[in-house]
């Protein structure tokens, strides 16, 4: 098993080099001669399809059942190699033009039309199909402190996962309960640096600040001006244009991850999804109110396939130069355990993420924290008034 921060396969020699004189210009990687890899992810591997030794190389984190990761995967079958992504799309995976390529950054090949897979898809090079992965959720039928009580089970042991053997993770912090959660089940097993990146004056200012003291752990505050966030901007590189709301949550998460690890933390750990899985968006109350549960579902699916599309490029783009990102709402079981609830677990009346708060509760997250509104991060921390 090869991890790598990046990975590249070609159909020809010549395609290959061209990738590896690429590979110095992609964050964390260093360039080398194909099949050439560091161990430890510091570098890239590139090499000619028809050579397989060596894999599955994997960009990415494995958990002990791989489905349950967060990972694009090369593996070899047979005499054909496979691409895959995890179910949510956490890490990225192209194929290029006609099949010619398979990677998981399209810097290696700027000038080629490339398509990006679907979330749980898995990709056959020989043959050139594409095939998804089929799930259906089973639908809950107990309780609400019953859901409550296992979905806490579940964040725990997925956090836990994600931080084992590491003596300090950091987690990208704004003292709302998706962050506390996380900052609050990691430091059961490590010490816990939480980052939190905002204006003066801003509501992370003090609301991160108040939320560390009350879980007792310790902070990594980054106050940023218009000037920081004009250079944390000069780096982003995305493959589509970048929305006001993009800019935003790249300097965030980039300024943490930069910051966390210049204080020695290992990894990162993000709080996404939790608002798509549970019904964190207003806009989710109103589809309650205006076209009933089943609108609202559908709203919610639609949103987590778009994260797997866009929302995770942006966000693992931004940490990985410096921290290997984390997703622990990510995790299968997670995903599974949610598709199956009731929506109207997650959206009450003047509730929403109503589970996810339950169970915060169960996990000994404050009720002041466990019933934070929520705030959208580009607002919260008044980073998009900042841009340029």
């Amino acid at each position: 098993m090869i991890r790598c921060s990046a990975f590249c396969v070609t159909f020809d020699r010549e395609r290959a080099r061209r990738a590896a004189s690429r590979a110095s210009g992609i964050p964390r990687t260093r360039a080398g001669e194909p099949v050439r890899v560091d161990a430890g992810g510091a570098e890239v591997l590139v090499l000619p399809l028809e050579q397989g030794e060596g894999l599955p190389a994997v960009h990415g984190w494995l958990a002990p059942d791989p489905q349950d990761g967060e990972f694009s995967m090369l593996s070899k079958v047979g005499k054909s190699v496979t691409a895959s992504r995890d179910l949510a799309g956490t890490r990225p995976l192209y194929v290029g033009e006609s099949g010619a390529w398979i990677s998981t950054d399209r810097r290696f090949f700027p000038d080629e039309d490339a398509v990006l897979l679907p979330p749980g898809s898995a990709y056959d090079a020989a043959s050139g199909r594409t095939t998804a992965a089929t799930w259906r959720a089973p639908r809950f039928k107990g309780g609400f402190e019953e859901a409550s009580a296992i979905l806490a089970r579940l964040v725990s042991g997925a956090v836990e996962e994600r931080v084992a053997r590491r003596k300090r993770v950091a987690v990208a912090f704004s003292g709302g309960v998706d962050s506390s959660v996380l900052a609050l089940c990691a430091s059961k097993n490590c010490r816990v640096l939480a980052c939190t990146v905002h204006s003066s004056g801003s509501r992370d200012s003090t609301a991160a600040k108040a939320a560390a003291e009350t879980l007792g752990i310790e902070l990594l505050d980054q106050e940023v001006d218009r000037k920081a966030v004009a250079r944390e901007l000069s780096c982003i590189e995305l493959p589509f244009d970048a929305s006001p709301m993009d800019k935003s949550l790249w300097c965030i998460y980039s300024t943490a991850s930069r910051a966390a690890a210049d204080q020695g933390a290992e990894v990162i750990l993000l709080g996404q999804l939790a608002d798509e899985l549970f019904g964190g968006y207003a806009k989710y109350g109103r589809a309650v109110a205006d076209g009933g549960s089943g609108e609202a579902a559908s709203m919610m699916e639609a949103d987590l396939l778009n994260c797997g599309m866009r929302g995770f490029l942006r966000d693992e783009a931004a940490c990985c130069r410096w921290l290997e990102p984390r997703f622990p709402f990510a995790d299968r079981r997670i995903l599974s355990f949610a598709g199956g609830l009731p929506t109207e677990f997650k959206v009450r009346v003047g509730e929403r993420k109503a589970v996810l708060r339950a169970a915060a509760g169960l996990l000994g997250v404050p009720p002041d924290l466990s019933r934070a509104p929520k705030k959208a991060a580009q607002f919260s921390s008044g980073i998009q008034k900042l841009l340029p």
